[in-house]
């Protein structure tokens, strides 16, 4: 197993596709704060309290050569951990881990990685847990891009407070968790399928919460049609418990505030689609 685990890392930090991936979403953050910043002559930060006694800070750009100016008011207590929870939480995370996992298994196959591999049935299970290991990876390293692409844009228009450090820190190890999860989740779909093509097309819908959102309209028309009660339906939403959907809902602070519903699912999931992945890789031919 460790030597496996040892394989698979050396064809992860080998592949520079992998890293160049996780380098353009750093330069992609980056770039798009540095082109507002090339396109506006200053910003000017103003803070006052509204009617209702909450503390608000205005951003005002102006374009000296237009004479546009846009203006965004927001609470004062926005922190980098909020900005860091929008980038995250749209479905793009997952989207990218997703299809970064049916790439590598994909790549594993055409370049002969698992031909050479003359194991029997009983050890492939070894063989698929170990993939596991460099979606971890990625997604540990995409996290941290994306951190350090904010960071360093938030600098150039407008710095924000980082924020509570421990709240934040919770919120990325569940989100890692999530993502590794989902990542794990799409190796198994590519087991299943073996079509890089049609896997990505799910993953991209599933990401986008399309297919949470199917689901949801079957439980609607289950509540509907009498077969369950919508009291049952609400306890029970099968929709709003997908990898996806938990990872754009949570939010900081609900893991330390005593929510760790998050974790559990991840943790689920992690186990169900490992021992699934390790099923199909199990039982169909290796090629």
């Amino acid at each position: 197993m460790l030597n496996l685990i040892r394989m698979n890392l050396y064809r992860f930090f080998k592949e520079k596709g992998y890293i160049a991936l996780i380098i353009i979403m750093l330069c992609t953050v980056l770039i798009s704060s540095i082109a507002i910043e090339l396109n506006t002559s200053e910003a000017v930060v103003t803070e006052y309290v509204d009617e209702n006694g909450s503390t608000v800070r205005s951003v005002e750009w102006s374009n000296e050569e237009t004479g546009d100016s846009v203006k965004v008011s927001s609470e004062a207590d926005i922190s980098f951990g909020q900005l860091f929870i929008e980038i995250m939480g749209g479905g793009v995370l997952v989207m990218i881990v997703g299809i970064f996992a049916i790439i590598y298994s994909d790549n594993e196959r055409k370049f002969g990685f698992v031909k050479n591999l003359t194991v029997r049935k009983s050890e492939r299970v070894a063989v698929f847990a170990a993939k596991a290991v460099p979606v971890f990876l990625f997604t540990l390293f995409t996290m941290i891009a994306a951190m350090i692409g904010i960071y360093l844009g938030s600098l150039l228009i407008a710095p924000v407070p980082f924020g509570d450090l421990n709240q934040f820190m919770a919120y990325f190890g569940v989100q890692l968790l999530l993502s590794t999860a989902y990542g794990i989740f799409s190796l198994a779909l590519y087991e299943l399928i073996r079509r890089e093509v049609v896997t990505v097309i799910i993953i991209i819908f599933s990401s986008l919460g399309l297919v949470s959102q199917l689901v949801q309209l079957l439980e609607a028309g289950l509540v509907e049609i009498g077969l369950c009660s919508e009291a049952f339906m609400e306890k029970f939403e099968i929709s709003q418990h997908f990898l996806e959907v938990r990872s754009s809902a949570i939010q900081l602070g609900d893991v330390s505030g005593g929510r760790p519903c998050a974790v559990i699912i991840a943790i689920i999931g992690m186990a169900v689609y490992l021992v699934a992945g390790m099923i199909l890789y199990r039982k169909k031919d290796v090629v």
